[in-house]
């Protein structure tokens, strides 16, 4: 297994890396850090490089990344731009390559959300239709696995549960294009944790944490505890992200210590 913590949520500071924080990630003892790609495509040139060598003296990997597509990018509707997200993953996966990321993870609740007038039907045809057509020849290009991820319905109004994340792994059927599972969403959605072992030949990614987005602490809620056993249970071994609000250094790593005790 590989432990990485992801930095969109965890920290105040949104226009550019925290490199604090990428300290404290390093120092706890994860594996690798999960930039989000929208971030990631924001810096400059100047700014990305030096991201590069700051990880490189480091030693710090950077496995995946998540938060895919901005807002502005329209994924559904009639308003859906193809031409443009095509235009912004080229460069922005360019990117993912250079640091060696081989995980993208596709939330972006905010461009794929369904505008007034599109029904759930069309809404799963566009995807899968954006997934065939732009997405995935530049995860072959680059090298990448596609994670889809459900989102609870508090923050998106399409594509909530495990089961609607897989219409799209299925619909696309395609080695590159798997399934992410993220506790928050699934403790959201009252998910029936036995979704994680019908699934689990799909599942790709895992994001953990409690409700609220607070990392897990000694004793761990009975909702997640049944989550971290199940995990166990399905003798997931890929990689793992925690994605909190922000938490202080002793309790990232008191976080990571407890879910290692359950899955190591």
């Amino acid at each position: 297994m590989r432990y990485g913590y992801v930095t969109g949520f965890a920290t105040a500071i949104k226009d550019r890396v925290d490199l604090a924080l990428l300290e404290d990630i390093k120092s706890v003892g994860f594996d690798f850090v999960e930039f989000p790609l929208v971030l990631l495509d924001k810096l400059s040139s100047d700014e990305f490089e030096k991201l590069l060598r700051q990880l490189e003296s480091m030693d710090l990997a950077a496995d995946a990344s998540c938060n895919m597509f901005p807002a502005h990018l329209r994924l559904t509707g009639p308003d859906r731009d193809f031409p443009a997200v095509e235009l912004y993953l080229k460069g922005a996966l360019e990117r993912l390559h250079r640091l060696g990321t081989k995980k993208i993870i596709f939330g972006s609740s905010g461009a794929r959300n369904l505008p007034e007038g599109t029904n759930t039907e069309m809404g799963y045809e566009q995807i899968s239709d954006l997934v065939k057509t732009i997405v995935l020849p530049l995860l072959v290009q680059y090298d990448l696995t596609l994670c889809m991820e459900p989102i609870g319905h508090y923050e998106a109004n399409f594509i909530n549960t495990l089961d609607e994340g897989m219409r799209i792994v299925q619909a696309v059927s395609h080695p590159r294009v798997r399934l992410l599972a993220d506790s928050v969403h699934m403790l959201y959605e009252h998910e029936d944790i036995s979704h994680l072992q019908m699934y689990s030949k799909q599942l790709e990614h895992i994001h953990i944490t409690e409700n609220d987005r607070i990392l897990p602490k000694e004793p761990v809620t009975p909702q997640l505890d049944g989550i971290l056993r199940m995990i166990k249970k399905i003798n997931y071994n890929k990689t793992l992200s925690f994605e909190p609000m922000p938490h202080s250094r002793e309790e990232m790593a008191a976080a990571l210590a407890i879910v290692k005790g359950y899955l190591d």
